[in-house]
């Protein structure tokens, strides 16, 4: 039976009518759980808790009409989602996911480096794009990949094992039950987003729940031993971090709302510098005590992040993006030179740093600086099955799918967060509204797992190029492998 093309399903309840009276004979090679997908695929004010692909009049995209991907794709696409996360979850790598968490965090030491050393004194402002890293490692053994791989490569993020890869908190990214429960999953830390629809404390624990029940209901669970499964559980709902408001007041409302219905996890963001962060974080360790882990950030300097590690942060975020969908640095007139404080903080404070801002481009030379998480937002989840929207899709005239992607300071968020001023004009504008194309990675399949795959790859090759097994070995190298760029480097570093 030929299947009709599934843009003709706008509406769900066709949808379902369809799926459960015309795919009878293919029901052996479609997932039980293929009809949730779609159903679950809402649009705006339907979406709730998560999943639809929603628009605002802020959006500015090219011409499109809305369409649900085809059968034959859907089918492709999730063998592909399942097949990665089995092998995120192989048993070997679960057994070095256990190995790490007993291991103490190693701090980057202070090293030296050439580069680094003379921006600093000539009071240079460096960004990423204007450095790299030699492959060294002569005198080494050749560094497996395949071992690498085998061994995560995992990293002491907090203080439990996980990946380097860190979910940030972009609503158009991460405000939906599958990419949470997909990233949880692949054993990286990921923010439930606090802005957009998601400001509503209401609406983020109904979004968590449902995460909770798709975590338990995942097919990697199938066929592991009763331990394994406990296990597994366990450490997927403590990557589920909950977003808080940098008001010590506010922050703490929203983390007991979060904390009764069991996240364990959060972060406290607040973009601009000032005292209010380390007030929020004293508050909520007062009130929720040792047990909980809490991340904080935007940290800007070396005195904030010591004074917020003696207060009882388990990690620290720096880093604000270029102009290009972040346009903070431009509005604010702010350089964006998160490199030199990532540089500065070595050996001046004892708890790991994650790094946003362009970082996922540059993985090599941000972990050489000095990182141990990386935030990923349209790189890892950007035009995928998992965010929102599911399977619903913006198809341009060019018979491409996407879907928007604006940052938790775009238009369209603050209109989706209410954040308007009179006569329809959103206020603080510091981000851009652009199109998270499903093919923006020109071979795989639009799923957060395969993504993560790649750039788990990345962090690899990051390692075999300098013949270390590890993260810590990578950031002891002395002197370090840091060096500056000349634009004709660019060029020929990236593809061209």
């Amino acid at each position: 039976m030929p299947l009709p093309p599934f843009a003709t399903f706008r509406d769900v309840d066709l949808w379902e009518k369809y799926i459960s009276t015309k795919l009878a004979p293919f029901e052996a090679d479609i997932p039980s759980y293929l009809k949730y997908w779609y159903i679950e695929s809402r649009e705006n004010s339907t979406a709730y808790p998560s999943q639809g692909l929603l628009t605002t009049p802020y959006d500015f995209l090219p011409p499109s009409r809305k369409a649900m991907l085809p059968i034959q794709s859907m089918l492709k696409i999730l063998r592909t989602r399942q097949y990665f996360l089995e092998l995120f979850n192989h048993p070997e790598r679960i057994l070095h996911l256990q190995a790490v968490a007993k291991e103490p965090w190693v701090a980057p030491p202070a090293i030296s480096s050439p580069v680094m050393e003379q921006a600093l004194e000539q009071g240079r402002a460096l960004s990423i794009e204007d450095l790299g890293i030699s492959v060294v490692g002569s005198q080494n053994h050749r560094v497996s990949r395949k071992d690498r791989f085998v061994q995560g490569p995992f990293v002491k993020l907090g203080r439990y094992a996980r990946s380097l890869l860190v979910g940030s908190a972009m609503p158009d990214i991460y405000g939906s039950v599958y990419a949470l429960s997909t990233m949880a999953q692949s054993h990286c830390l990921t923010s439930v987003p606090r802005n957009g629809h998601l400001s509503d404390i209401k609406r983020q624990q109904v979004l968590i729940k449902e995460v909770w029940n798709a975590l338990s209901e995942s097919e990697v669970l199938l066929n592991r031993p009763a331990s394994e499964r406990t296990f597994l559980l366990k450490s997927w709902r403590r990557n589920i971090m909950g977003v808080l408001e940098g008001d010590p007041d506010k922050a703490l409302k929203r983390a007991l709302g979060l904390y009764e219905i069991g996240v364990r996890t959060f972060r406290i963001y607040s973009p601009e510098p000032g005292l209010n962060v380390l007030r929020c974080l004293k508050k909520l360790r007062k009130n929720l005590g040792s047990q909980v882990e809490i991340f904080v950030g935007q940290v800007v300097d070396v005195l904030q992040g010591q004074q917020l590690e003696d207060s009882g942060a388990d990690g620290l975020y720096i880093g604000i993006g270029g102009g290009g969908r972040c346009i903070t640095g431009v509005r604010s007139g702010s350089v964006i030179d998160w490199p030199m404080l990532l540089w500065a903080l070595r050996g001046q404070i004892h708890i790991p740093v994650i790094v946003e801002g362009g970082a996922s481009d540059h993985i090599a030379t941000t972990l050489a600086l000095g990182a141990t998480g990386i935030g990923v937002s349209r790189v890892a989840g950007g035009g995928t099955i998992e965010s929102p929207g599911g399977m619903l899709y913006c198809l341009d005239e060019a018979g491409r799918y996407f879907k928007p992607y604006g940052g938790e300071a775009s238009p369209r968020t603050k209109y989706l967060d209410d954040k308007m001023l009179p006569f329809g004009i959103p206020s603080f504008v510091e981000g851009e509204t652009r199109s998270a194309y499903m093919d923006h990675l020109p071979y795989g399949a639009p799923t957060i797992p395969f993504h993560l795959f790649s750039l788990t790859e990345d962090i690899i090759l990051s390692l075999v190029f300098r013949g270390v097994t590890n993260l810590a070995d990578f950031q002891a190298i002395s002197p370090s492998p840091i060096r500056g760029k000349s634009e004709q480097a660019r060029e020929l570093q990236n593809t061209h």
